[in-house]
């Protein structure tokens, strides 16, 4: 059911949205955050048909990744409209075994249909570095994740620890003191300059790690109003750019997973549930000067 009727332009670009989203996901069929854009998607310009098919792939992303509560509950939504789905009660069956195998019980309290009941999602659904950095750095505003950015990247062998050490500095004294519209330096942009195989074999490196998906930034048409739900200090000064809104979700592009001070610092700014992307830092860069059309910087 459509929340509200839908002008041309927002129709429009929900569309677009979906057009993204059905690429990102052909190539990534285990990437449920995108699953879940596109689901949602689909609902919003009332295609019922895609939006059930989405949730079956959903619940299969969820399983294959083993967030079985999450799949459960993606079942529930199927079996609602098909009862007697085969493949649906097969995938439940599967789940209750290896819970029972693993020697967990299957909740069923507050679950209509007596299985376990809806977990949170704000926030639930990102990345596998969401718990990297709950240390003292994490707490400061000025740790951006650089030198966590630079020791995966010596450990991946993409970069020796002279490079790093370098960039690193490098970095630090350019986004020293930033104020007003100043946009930051990305680590990665610096070591990467100029050569498109590493920036390819470290953003693959760091998709394998934190399992965020990527997004060509580079081909989206970003609606600045929603660029802008952000202040600038995270946007220019983190290098997160929001590129679109579905609903209550909002989906932030970065190319520093390891920042957890500032994704925190987003999340805090913005009362929606946060979907976190990768995306190249040269885009990335590009994106931002055109929102606030900004002089390139050398």
């Amino acid at each position: 059911m459509l929340e509200h009727t839908l002008s041309e332009e927002e129709h429009s670009q929900i569309v677009q949205t979906i057009e993204m989203f059905e690429v990102i996901t052909q190539t990534q069929p285990d990437d449920y955050q995108s699953l879940e854009i596109l689901k949602e998607a689909y609902q919003k310009v009332g295609r019922a048909a895609e939006s059930l098919k989405t949730s079956r792939r959903l619940a299969e992303a969820y399983f294959n990744v083993g967030s079985y509560t999450l799949a459960i509950q993606e079942c529930e939504v199927i079996l609602l409209k098909e009862p007697n789905a085969p493949e649906i009660l097969a995938m439940l069956g599967d789940i209750e075994t290896r819970l029972q195998a693993a020697g967990h019980a299957i909740a069923t309290t507050g679950s209509k249909n007596g299985l376990i009941a809806p977990a949170s999602t704000n926030g639930a659904h990102e990345g596998g570095l969401v718990d990297l950095q709950h240390g003292k750095n994490a707490q400061h505003s000025q740790d951006r994740g650089d030198e966590h950015l630079a020791k995966f990247l010596v450990m991946q062998q993409l970069f020796t620890e002279d490079q790093v050490t370098k960039a690193v500095e490098t970095v630090k004294h350019l986004n020293k003191d930033l104020s007003g519209q100043s946009l930051a330096a990305s680590l990665l942009d610096k070591l990467c300059r100029q050569d498109v195989d590493k920036v390819d074999q470290s953003l693959s490196g760091l998709i394998d790690r934190t399992k965020f998906a990527y997004v060509p930034l580079e081909y989206y048409d970003i609606d600045r109003q929603i660029a802008r739900m952000l202040p600038d200090h995270l946007t220019l000064g983190r290098l997160y750019v929001p590129f679109d809104l579905i609903s209550r979700t909002i989906m932030v592009a970065c190319c520093n997973p390891f920042d957890a001070a500032g994704r925190e610092a987003v999340q805090q700014s913005l009362d929606y549930t946060v979907t976190w992307y990768l995306a190249r830092p040269d885009a990335i860069i590009k994106a931002l000067q055109d929102i606030y059309r900004l002089e390139s910087r050398v």
